[in-house]
């Protein structure tokens, strides 16, 4: 079994536990998952959060949808 690592949609902005052979989204089914901030940051905090995110490292929004997802 492979280990779950937290990655993040960068079409819906969810962040989910996949394992490292996944590539589509649970959600919304795009092939946009990304395991870390554009800094390299993992998204390993992120899982447990509600409200809205910004990268600890470098600032970033990371909550939110792109504006191609309907």
């Amino acid at each position: 079994m492979t280990a779950a690592t937290t990655k993040r949609c960068l079409t819906c902005g969810r962040f989910r536990a996949y394992e490292a052979e996944d590539r589509f989204c649970l959600v919304c089914g795009t092939d946009s998952l990304d395991a870390a901030c554009a800094c390299g940051r993992p998204f390993d905090y992120a899982l447990a959060e509600e409200a809205d995110l910004h990268c600890p490292r470098c600032g970033l929004r990371l909550r939110g949808r792109s504006s191609e997802f309907d």
